[in-house]
């Protein structure tokens, strides 16, 4: 298997438009779309439409009508939105059956930057070993990391490091074909001795629990395998 890191979409179109052909890619964003996006899924929501941004979000809505605008701009519900990006609000009463439309920072703008892969799946720590499974017979694989705002996240980088490790596990040879992809590795095998160090440093991770008091969030966002299910994003929709 040939496999790929990108820290960041920026580093992805610095690739180029080929990065991804034939790929297999894994969106991760810990903190906290991906989790919010495979919370929503288990509890019956869908299917999903994904927004690059809040404006086309309220036009995505009302050319739908009925959906439920959900996301966020710097961790803080749209003004105008029915639901945030927190996965603790996502349940089967508020969102089972329900068509959404959601708009983050920086995991929708990170999705439709991936439109060139072969597949494109949602990933995280909550649904990690089922992601390892969809991608063990993989050829080519590619996991791009969101990040915040263009940065670089240590969650994003230690979520693609433990998928790395955890295919070596399990039979799936990756040939690891940057330096990118070599030190999500090295990291996170620091973060398997030492968790709470690591992603106790992670600038998202202390902006969430310190200065918007969402610590639960983040406790519910790194948890490993909580959920079986691996979102797919086709033609602007998760399902």
């Amino acid at each position: 298997m040939r496999l790929d890191v990108y820290f960041t979409r920026h580093e992805l179109a610095a690739a180029g438009s080929e990065a991804l052909t034939g790929a297999s890619c894994v969106m991760i964003d810990v903190l906290r779309a991906s989790s919010t996006l495979v919370q929503a899924l288990s509890v019956g929501a869908g299917p999903i439409y994904i927004a690059g941004s809040p404006e086309d979000a309220f036009a995505l809505r009302d050319k739908l009508g009925g959906a439920l605008l959900c996301g966020e701009r710097n961790g803080l519900i749209v003004h105008g939105f029915d639901l945030g990006n927190s996965p603790l609000v996502y349940t089967a009463e508020s969102v089972g059956g329900r068509t959404l439309v959601f708009a983050s920072t920086n995991g929708s703008k990170t999705l439709l930057a991936c439109e060139n892969a072969d597949e494109i799946l949602v990933g995280g720590f909550v649904n990690l070993p089922a992601v390892v499974e969809e991608l063990i017979n993989a050829d080519k694989a590619a996991l791009v990391c969101s990040g915040k705002l263009g940065r670089y996240s240590i969650e994003d980088a230690v979520c693609a490091g433990m998928i790395i490790d955890r295919l070596a596990a399990q039979g799936g040879k990756p040939n690891l074909v940057s330096d990118s992809a070599y030190t999500a590795v090295w990291l996170y095998r620091r973060y398997a001795s030492n968790p709470e160090e690591t992603l106790g440093c992670a600038e998202h991770a202390l902006y969430l629990s310190q200065e918007l008091g969402l610590a639960e969030d983040v406790a519910f966002c790194t948890r490993v395998g909580t959920h079986n299910i691996v979102p797919r994003f086709v033609d602007g929709v998760i399902r």
